[in-house]
């Protein structure tokens, strides 16, 4: 007979990084990223901080499991039928696309520029953008983090599939295009507030559109 335990086990993990996951999110949103600490988070979660110390070696590094929790759930937002593994360990193949990804390059602009509004509106992504800014330098000036080269990863493969049936984006290489995509639509996201006015929510939307058109050569 086979034992259950593992599987009990690697539920009750899960379990306990989600209640801290969830605790962080919670306190960031109504203490500030730079109040929430591991003894916080131990606090409000309910899981000891020899636990939380298992599971990550310090807040940036659970900072950085968060993130990388809140944007796939913006991606499910976006586009419920992208697997659960979007945002996994590994990256995704162009095979493991859904059916109901991008067929052509304007499906293509709208979920991208969907996705953007999402995180611009995200108030987990806000409260970092806006109090938090330092934590974020390091992911926008000095090195891609994991959630970025994941989100890049996604792009990339939603480009392929419309590349592949969209004659306006042949010709175009895959990583060259999703790389810049992101780079631009990150820059544009991170710096929303600075443009308002003369860009309010709506006019910011309108203009990315045209911008990503325009980009992609449409």
């Amino acid at each position: 007979m086979t034992s259950s335990a593992p599987a009990l086990s690697a539920d009750r993990t899960t379990g306990t990084r989600e209640r801290a996951l969830t605790a962080a999110r919670a306190s960031i949103l109504e203490i500030g990223a730079t109040r929430t600490t591991m003894v916080e988070v131990a606090r409000r979660s309910g899981v000891g901080r020899t636990t939380l110390y298992r599971h990550w070696p310090d807040i940036t590094a659970l900072f950085a499991d968060l993130l990388t929790r809140e944007l796939t759930a913006v991606v499910e937002r976006v586009d419920p039928a992208l697997p659960d593994s979007a945002l996994s360990d590994s990256a995704l193949p162009d095979s493991a696309l859904p059916d109901s990804a991008p067929v052509d390059a304007d499906e293509l602009v709208r979920l991208v520029c969907i996705f953007a509004d999402e995180v611009r509106t995200d108030p987990l992504l806000d409260a970092f953008r806006r109090h938090e800014s330092e934590m974020l330098s390091e992911y926008v000036f000095h090195r891609l983090g994991t959630s970025q080269r994941r989100l890049i990863d996604v792009l990339r493969g939603l480009l392929s599939q419309a590349m592949a049936t969209d004659p306006r984006l042949a010709g175009r290489d895959p990583d060259r295009t999703a790389t810049m995509l992101f780079l631009a639509v990150q820059g544009l996201v991170l710096s929303a507030p600075l443009a308002d006015p003369p860009l309010d929510p709506a006019t910011w939307r309108t203009e990315l559109h045209l911008l990503i058109r325009g980009y992609l050569g449409l």
